[in-house]
């Protein structure tokens, strides 16, 4: 009887360490804080937890080592960012609300990075083929993580106190 919990427990193993491979999925974690408004649902939170890891993506905008930059303009900083796979990281401004644009094309979602979660500012944001729209507003500086549904596949958001500097 041990014998066979040993070799189904082994090969539920095996199996889920498969899924994850084909996934592309790593992990690792991160934290801090802020508010938010998902455009999927008007949803406000200040939790302080997510996971992580940076994987290569490519975008549009300023760059700088933290990432893309966002543009103030009208009271509202605008970032755009596309989704290969993985997450871009962006760098953005306290205080002002933030409208994120990650454009994604046809193959470029998979089950693991199809529905992104920013913890700290309470947004799970489902992805699609096309344009997705993130808002949220930062409320302090410092280091955002952020990551997919599994909390394997992430990036960073770098919260400035002035993104002209």
């Amino acid at each position: 009887m041990k014998k066979s919990f040993y070799l189904l427990g082994s090969v539920l193993a095996i199996a889920l360490i498969g899924i994850v491979l084909l996934s592309g999925c790593t992990r690792s974690s991160g934290n801090t804080g802020g508010t938010a408004v998902n455009s999927n649902s008007s949803q406000s939170s200040s939790e302080t937890q997510n996971t992580t890891t940076q994987q290569s993506t490519s975008s549009s905008g300023a760059k700088s080592n933290g990432g893309t930059k966002a543009t103030v303009s009208d009271g509202v900083q605008t970032v755009t960012t596309t989704l290969e796979r993985g997450y871009a990281p962006i760098v953005v401004q306290t205080g002002i609300p933030v409208k994120w644009t990650i454009t994604a094309e046809n193959g470029d979602l998979s089950g693991c990075n199809n529905k992104m979660l920013i913890r700290s500012y309470g947004v799970e944001q489902k992805l699609n083929v096309g344009e997705n729209v993130v808002e949220f507003t930062p409320t302090k500086s410092g280091t955002i993580q952020y990551s997919c549904w599994m909390g394997m596949v992430g990036s960073t958001i770098t919260v400035v106190d002035d993104i002209n500097q």
